[in-house]
């Protein structure tokens, strides 16, 4: 802890991040004694949002012990300032909480009034729909079949939250299916077609002509698609190009590195798109296309150059947190330290594979390999790097 000596937001979180960890493995005494150093560290350098956080997390070791008075007292604060600050997903969360120590405490006189306001923050965001379930589940709870007609409308909207959360869950594979059920709906008609022009010559005369105009459009779109790669990949190089020399003639610093991986992997993501186009084309010229849009995708992926000069300006813009993840976990290769600074940025794995020019796979098992290593540490090293 010597390197956080210099109180600061990010070592608050980090602070908290400890405390959280050691709540997950039932050591409460030293929980405790974190969450405090946080919050004493959130209230010196002015982290109303920190504050608010720990608030919350004291709760629940609170709650844990079984002291439910204390627990709805801290999250009665905890929401009072997350109202003050508007932090309103924090607020969602500690009404939530909230709601469900009051009816182990059988007092629900203003439950569900904090759940209409846990349910209306939910519902502000299409990505809060997992906590709008769970207020509708714990209203359904204090009804139990009082109010049939209320019952029944909050069913309702149950119903429809865990169609939209299957919905967004399943959207790969409801695209595959619709593909293969055009594929085939081709292929029968494609037969049809075929059997038609075989009854009789009138029928022979039209299929020269549809292969006529097929052969003819087929031209038209191989020279059409070869003029838009090659506009792609130009622009793309050009793009390329200007970002770096805007990025070496500004002043460096996290933000711009950032800036700049997000543009090289939706770049890249471009690039492995239009490879798809023409994976399967045995057109010479396409193929020569194809190879050039091969060697753009490579000049994308980070190099040691870029690696470096990244590594120093995050170094320097979040000294804390890195010294913090030196010092407690000295055994992490340079490897490891790629994977865990593009995590703090929140890249996630399919990012972090376009920009180490790796697969999701070998992204995931460099997860499982530093799991491994760490042991009992690994949920502390993630403790620290999603805490803000």
């Amino acid at each position: 802890m010597q390197y956080m000596k210099t109180p600061s937001s990010e070592s608050a979180g980090v602070l908290n991040a400890i405390g959280n960890c050691y709540f997950r493995n039932k050591d409460l005494a030293n929980a405790m004694h974190y969450l405090n150093k946080s919050e004493a560290m959130a209230l010196k350098v002015g982290d109303s949002a920190r504050y608010a956080k720990i608030l919350g997390d004291k709760a629940l070791i609170y709650e844990e012990k079984g002291n439910l008075k204390d627990a709805v007292h801290l999250l009665k604060q905890d929401i009072f300032y997350s109202q003050k600050f508007k932090i309103d997903k924090n607020e969602m969360y500690a009404s939530i909480l909230l709601a469900k120590i009051l009816l182990k405490l059988k007092d629900t006189d203003k439950v569900e009034e904090i759940l209409d306001r846990a349910g209306n923050i939910a519902s502000s965001k299409s990505y809060y729909r997992s906590s709008l379930k769970e207020v509708i589940e714990l209203k359904l709870s204090i009804l139990n079949g009082r109010n049939p007609e209320k019952e029944l409308l909050l069913r309702r909207q149950l119903k429809q939250i865990d169609e939209y959360l299957l919905s967004t869950n399943g959207n790969t594979v409801l695209q595959r299916s619709h593909w293969l059920i055009q594929k085939k709906k081709y292929e029968n008609d494609t037969n049809k077609i075929r059997l038609e022009l075989e009854q009789g010559e009138r029928m022979k005369k039209i299929y020269i002509l549809i292969l006529i105009l097929t052969i003819s459009l087929s031209i038209v779109l191989y020279h059409s698609l070869n003029k838009k790669l090659k506009a792609k990949r130009i622009k793309l190089e050009n793009d390329r190009l200007l970002f770096e020399q805007k990025l070496n003639d500004a002043s460096s610093d996290i933000d711009a590195y950032t800036e700049y991986l997000e543009n090289k992997n939706k770049q890249i993501s471009i690039l492995e798109n239009e490879l798809e186009v023409i994976k399967t084309t045995t057109s010479r010229h396409l193929n020569d296309e194809k190879r050039k849009l091969q060697e753009m995708l490579s000049t994308h992926l980070m190099t040691d150059e870029n690696w470096n000069a990244f590594k120093r300006e995050f170094i320097n813009q979040h000294t804390d947190f890195y010294n913090a993840i030196m010092e407690n976990f000295p055994e992490l290769k340079e490897s490891n330290l790629k994977i865990i600074m593009l995590q703090k940025l929140d890249f996630n794995n399919y990012e972090m594979s376009n920009l180490l020019g790796v697969t999701i796979d070998a992204v995931k098992k460099s997860k499982q390999r530093l799991k491994k290593k760490l042991g009992d540490k690994y949920d502390l090293l993630f403790e620290i790097i999603d805490y803000k």
